[in-house]
C-alpha cells in the first residue's frame, strides 16, 4: 500500500473512530432496525466506497455491530433536512458525526 492510501486511512479512521467512541460510550447502540446510525448517500457520490469501509473498520474496532441504515438522499422527502447534507454523511440520533448542523430550507442543490 502506498503511503499517500496509508495516510487517507489513518487519517479518516483518526476522525471517525474517536467520534464513534465518544457516540457509542454516550449512547446505548441499539440492536438491528432501530439503530440510530445513518450512513446518507446518493448515486454517483465517489467517496461513498471509501466512507463505508472506513465507518465499517471504525465499528469493528469499536466492537460495534455495523446495523446502520444506509439512506439514498435523492429518495428522501423534499422537506426532509437531511437532503441538505453533503454525501456521504454519517448522522447519529441524526446529528452529523463531524459536527455539522443539520441543513435548513432552501436545501443546497447537490454536486
Amino acid at each position: 500500500m502506498s503511503n499517500s492510501r496509508l495516510s487517507v486511512r489513518h487519517w479518516a479512521l483518526t476522525l471517525i473512530a474517536p467520534a464513534m467512541l465518544m457516540a457509542a460510550s454516550s449512547f446505548a447502540m441499539p440492536q438491528a432496525a432501530s439503530s440510530p446510525l445513518v450512513f446518507l448517500t446518493r448515486d454517483g457520490c465517489v467517496n461513498t466506497t471509501t466512507m463505508r469501509a472506513r465507518l465499517d473498520e471504525a465499528l469493528d474496532r469499536l466492537k460495534v455491530p455495523k446495523d446502520y441504515a444506509v439512506i439514498d438522499a435523492d429518495t428522501l422527502a423534499e422537506s426532509d433536512a437531511r437532503r441538505g447534507y453533503g454525501t456521504p454523511t454519517v448522522l447519529y440520533e441524526n446529528r452529523d458525526l463531524f459536527g455539522m448542523p443539520e441543513p435548513t430550507p432552501p436545501m443546497p442543490t447537490p454536486t
